[in-house]
């Protein structure tokens, strides 16, 4: 077992991670496989939840180029507003790390409730965009794997 798979599994087997199985598919790349610190572990995590996000803001703004209800598009803004926000505080985590663990584990767990708004609006617009749905189930994983990871650093 090579050092970083020993380090990850370490990681996804702490009790601040909720969902182990999650941690171990998100980190289960050539990229976390060479990290050799749980900082390059949640630079690495950090980095696969932007690329998600990326792909599932571009489902948004795909959606929001056809014909739908004031209310659908007022909800698939909302999602918009949560998906940039969630890509910039993503991207910010890994810099915030090396200076201040405390306020990069603070930021990254805001995420997961923003996702919640998103999830709120698309409902009560009646939208069913199931894209949009795992993109958010991604985000609240996300947040709460980078929460977990970020949690014990100080």
């Amino acid at each position: 077992v090579s050092a970083s798979k020993a380090l990850i599994a370490k990681v996804c087997g702490d009790d601040a991670i909720l969902d182990h199985d999650f941690c171990l598919k998100a980190l289960s790349n050539a990229q976390a496989n060479a990290a050799k610190s749980v900082n390059q572990l949640v630079d690495v995590a950090m980095k696969e939840a932007v690329a998600k996000a990326h792909t599932t803001l571009k489902v948004i703004v795909e959606m929001m180029k056809k014909p739908s209800s004031p209310a659908t598009l007022e909800a698939l803004k909302t999602c918009q507003n949560v998906y940039k926000n969630s890509i910039r505080s993503f991207g910010m985590i890994s810099d915030e790390l090396s200076e201040d663990a405390m306020s990069a584990n603070y930021d990254v767990s805001l995420i997961g409730p923003d996702a919640e708004t998103c999830i709120k609006a698309l409902a009560a617009a009646s939208v069913n965009a199931p894209e949009i749905a795992n993109g958010n189930h991604d985000l609240q994983y996300f947040s709460s794997l980078g929460h977990g990871m970020t949690a014990k650093m100080n």
